[in-house]
């Protein structure tokens, strides 16, 4: 197995112990190397890379959000770009051709699509989508909270919305986000983030159901339908327990979801070219609250937010991660993305 790097986004300040970006390398062994500090900032809880250009993508997850971009210089960075964002923006994803830099902003409830050149640098202003409704969970669902969002194969943006219940459906327009349809989901189950398997499904897990939705495009992916629900865990997660973040491994055959609270990764094995899973195992994170988790061929790696760990697994055969040696320490770790 070859060396690796990664980017590791972290909480700063009042909300955690981190400073900014970091870069954490990986051995040939799977053992990670002591992080570096690459860059300093403030709140950079979710990052993404562009998938040409030398550039890496933070967001500032404060009230008075924005969105940055840097230059890639070797093991560090070099801010070349800052932009707005609404309140406490918590996901980005670049759109397949490079063109377009999506925004969950999950304090105001908006989607934005800031427009991205060739070199990857931000080139205009943010084209914005406003969010609306609310759920059962008063707590919670007070509003629109969008929380992530993803490209399906015929260029639209899914977005999910915790705060209402919705995955809504964009499409980039002449620079303008247009809403092309919404698809409702079970009331209070707080959608949070969503993986678009090879077979076409959309994976969508949920924060506050912690179950995991397969949905099928019915109108291409302007709307979808429910085809099949199962829980989050192989064990019964508990009242305590929050989804936070899904990912597929091995082509599309596993999926694999973290759960805070009950502090495990789940192993999950896709069914029917993606419109059913089966939970089959529970694997503690090592560590306290994982949130983001990367699947990198055989390793796993998941950032343990509270107890500033990041945990390796290798994945055996079976699709279980088994753990592979001592956890590394990250201040505050949420986001773990390839270099």
């Amino acid at each position: 197995m070859s060396e690796r790097a990664f980017w590791v986004g972290t909480y700063t300040g009042e909300a955690g112990g981190g400073a900014g970006i970091y870069r954490v390398a990986r051995r040939a062994d799977g053992s990670l190397e002591a992080p570096g500090l690459a860059a300093e900032a403030v709140c950079p809880s979710y990052l993404a890379v562009h998938p040409a250009a030398n550039v890496l993508y933070a967001v500032r997850e404060e009230d008075g959000g924005g969105v940055l971009a840097y230059e890639v210089t070797g093991s560090g960075l070099r801010q070349v770009g800052t932009r707005r964002a609404g309140a406490l923006p918590c996901h980005l994803s670049v759109a397949p051709d490079g063109g377009h830099l999506l925004v969950a902003d999950y304090g105001s409830g908006t989607v934005r699509a800031v427009p991205l050149g060739p070199d990857g640098g931000f080139t205009g202003d943010p084209a914005v989508a406003e969010g609306h409704g609310s759920g059962p969970r008063a707590d919670r669902q007070e509003g629109p909270h969008a929380h992530a969002t993803a490209h399906a194969p015929d260029g639209t943006v899914l977005a999910t919305d915790l705060g209402a219940d919705l995955v809504r459906s964009f499409r980039i327009d002449d620079g303008v986000l247009r809403l092309v349809g919404e698809t409702a989901l079970p009331a209070g189950c707080g959608p949070r983030h969503l993986a678009v398997h090879p077979g076409g499904y959309v994976h969508v897990l949920t924060e506050l159901a912690t179950t995991v939705l397969v949905l099928r495009p019915a109108d291409g992916y302007a709307r979808l339908e429910t085809v099949a629900e199962s829980p989050a865990t192989a064990d019964p997660a508990g009242d305590r327990a929050q989804g936070a973040a899904i990912k597929l491994g091995d082509g599309g055959r596993y999926v694999y979801t973290s759960m805070r609270g009950t502090d495990v990764v789940t192993a999950h094995r896709v069914l029917d070219g993606g419109a059913a899973l089966k939970p089959v195992a529970d694997v503690p994170s090592g560590g306290h609250w994982p949130r983001d988790l990367h699947v990198d061929g055989e390793w796993m790696h998941v950032a343990n937010e509270r107890s500033d760990t990041i945990a390796t697994f290798l994945i055996g055969g079976d699709g279980v991660p088994v753990p592979a040696g001592a956890p590394l320490r990250v201040p505050s770790p949420v986001c773990v993305i390839p270099a």
